[in-house]
């Protein structure tokens, strides 16, 4: 995965970064329907083209993420997804009260009994992938539920229950840690393989706890002012600036690749309880730049109504996975693994994880649209 996640961020930098060379066609694209990539093309020019909005091209990168193992996204004659993202335009799902898409029958998974129950671990505040406010508790909630729910099928798997601390701070250690959790999600991985490279969090993160594969891949970027000298066309630009990101959130992707900005003091990092706070650090200007996940960042700046003063950066700090995690001391930990993993392959198996997918990021885009 981590080398996965390395290889997809120097194509999607590749592919983010402004052509110089104008595209072919620059006529309208219809949303639900193959594109032809034409020499020029540019991530934004085509969602300019098919929502009228060139900021939306994070939609047809999460559109097409199986094409980036083997081939860059923007290579000319390749055929890309390009998705709608109003509810209207996508098949209907029934969605049962647990959340799971109930208009086809999934696989069975053959299992062996176990006799434990599984509490996982998650809390609010993570848009759009964990929140209660948000249908289905958010993309990896539904996700999970889903995957757990192919799992006892035939009543014979294990009986889960997600509960909800809202102190990501607090779940690493004490809850999983001391086992008062058996796993948690949504967490990201470090790339464990450059050990001494990595902060202690991070660190800490290898040293205790074995991770799921993947359950969803984020980009993490740089928000600053739309009047900000900000730049980050290398990693240089950011050295001597004040970066915010809240405390609870990882930071290894701040010294990966020989980076080293908050390990060597690089840049400024400021650490405040909440997303919003971030932001609003930035309105002041107190510090230059937010760094977050995409989505998380974008719900903040329009629960704070300030999309008209934020601009994103579109080259990305980082391309990431997020996992299920459970404690490497847990008893049950690989066994616990072992079925996530099945039950996440074949939920992709069914079509349901790219339905649940689809869903979830076609109303996070159509909040976005609402005035």
């Amino acid at each position: 995965m981590i080398g996965t996640c390395t290889r997809l961020i120097s194509i999607a930098v590749a592919a983010f970064v402004v052509g110089t060379i104008p595209a072919l066609s620059a006529g309208p694209i219809s949303c639900g329907e193959k594109y032809t990539v034409k020499d020029g093309d540019t991530l934004s020019d085509i969602a300019d083209r098919a929502y009228g909005l060139s900021n939306k091209w994070t939609l047809i990168f999460y559109g097409n993420q199986k094409q980036f193992g083997n081939e860059p996204l923007l290579e000319p004659g390749n055929k890309i997804n390009i998705p709608c993202i109003s509810a209207s335009d996508k098949k209907s799902v029934k969605i049962s009260p647990a959340g799971a898409p109930t208009d086809q029958e999934p696989p069975k998974i053959e299992i062996s009994r176990i006799e434990a129950d599984i509490n996982l671990l998650t809390a609010d505040d993570y848009r759009p992938f964990t929140d209660r406010a948000l249908p289905a508790g958010g993309l990896i909630t539904e996700v999970i539920n889903s995957a757990f729910e192919l799992l006892d099928e035939n009543g014979d798997g294990p009986k889960f229950k997600i509960s909800w601390v809202n102190d990501w701070s607090s779940h690493l250690n004490p809850l999983l840690v001391g086992k008062l959790f058996d796993m948690g999600f949504p967490w990201l991985s470090p790339d464990c393989s450059k050990y001494d490279q990595l902060d202690e969090p991070a660190q800490f993160r290898c040293e205790k706890f074995f991770f799921s594969k993947p359950v969803f891949e984020i980009l993490v970027v740089f928000f600053t002012l739309n009047d900000s000298d900000f730049q980050f066309a290398t990693d240089a630009e950011a050295e001597g600036k004040r970066i915010c990101r809240p405390v609870g959130y990882f930071t290894f992707d701040m010294d990966q690749d020989g980076r080293n900005w908050v390990k060597d003091e690089k840049i400024t990092l400021v650490r405040p309880q909440s997303v919003d706070e971030c932001f609003r650090l930035l309105e002041s200007r107190e510090v230059d730049a937010v760094a977050l996940n995409e989505f998380t960042g974008r719900a903040a700046i329009k629960t704070n109504k300030i999309e008209d003063k934020i601009r994103v950066i579109e080259r990305p700090i980082s391309l990431a996975g997020l996992h299920v995690i459970i404690a490497k001391t847990h008893p049950r930990a690989r066994t616990f693994l072992h079925y996530v993993n099945s039950a996440l392959s074949r939920l992709r198996e069914t079509g349901d994880y790219s339905k649940i997918v689809d869903r979830h990021l076609s109303k996070f885009w159509g909040s976005q649209d609402e005035t």
